[in-house]
């Protein structure tokens, strides 16, 4: 299994527990490095969100990491979530195998809709891809996660605020005490090791990072490039593009293009 992290970004550690007589899973992590990282990304990248997109897309980094840490180690899975008030479309993805976790937020072009959808899509090593649709009401991305457990995974999940950056995911097991998980509240989340007996079950280690660079993004269009050129760039020698898994720009000449179809479409 490749390591979980690079010695020059450890990332955050993830905890994830198992609760005894309850029969409940916590998983469990601080995220402010990992907010930290997300930052120094938009920085680089030119990226400012409005305070009620950046809270939204910080909850979301912090769902899918801790929804993470309770899947397998050989699996990836990507969320697309569309809200309608405030509109936006967020995109959020962790890699198990890699330790990794990365997110966007899109404002721009947001279909008007009646409700909410969250798009759930799982890659696990030897099995075919697999995609959930649920549709969800509100603006709270944490609530949308636990409508998501309720009609996706078929068991309950509550997500609770430990900390303004401290979170934690509480998903039912089979025979789970569904009337304690459904009782939590944040003072009973604040006095869970104390009330209850948890067991740990496993520590894993998670950062932001995407992966992308300019080979991947000269590979991504050059489909496009082979069959609509003109069109891709409009007369013009420089091609600005955002990477759509985390808003890097890139700068992407014409001669560039071309050298890679020359080359396959690989570099």
């Amino acid at each position: 299994m490749p390591e979980p992290a690079t010695p020059d970004d450890p990332g955050i550690e993830v905890r994830t527990y198992f609760v005894r007589g309850k029969n409940a899973l916590v998983a469990r992590a601080e995220f402010s490095e990992l907010y930290a990282g997300l930052y120094l990304h938009q920085m680089d990248s030119g990226v400012r969100l409005e305070p009620a997109h950046d809270h939204l897309l910080r909850d979301a980094l912090a769902a899918i990491t801790l929804h993470c840490a309770a899947r397998p180690h050989k699996e990836t899975v990507a969320w697309t979530v569309n809200f309608q008030d405030p509109r936006a479309n967020i995109f959020v993805a962790g890699d198990n195998r890699l330790g990794t976790v990365v997110g966007n937020l899109f404002t721009e072009n947001v279909k008007k809709a009646t409700q909410n959808l969250f798009y759930a899509d799982v890659v696990a090593e030897g099995q075919p891809p697999r995609r959930s649709v649920v549709e969800f009401s509100g603006g709270d991305f944490l609530a949308a996660v636990e409508t998501f457990y309720r009609q996706s995974e078929q068991r309950p999940a509550r997500m609770f605020r430990h900390d303004e950056e401290d979170l934690v995911l509480i998903a039912a097991q089979p025979d789970c005490d569904l009337g304690w998980l459904q009782g939590l509240d944040d003072e009973a989340v604040r006095r869970l090791d104390k009330d209850n007996e948890l067991s740990l079950l496993e520590q894993r280690r998670s950062r932001f990072e995407c992966g992308c660079n300019q080979d991947r993004i000269l590979a991504m269009l050059a489909p496009v490039m082979h069959q609509q050129a003109a069109e891709l760039f409009q007369d013009e020698e420089i091609l600005r593009v955002q990477c759509p898994r985390c808003g890097k720009r890139y700068a992407v000449t014409r001669e560039a293009m071309e050298a890679c179809l020359a080359a396959g479409g690989e570099r």
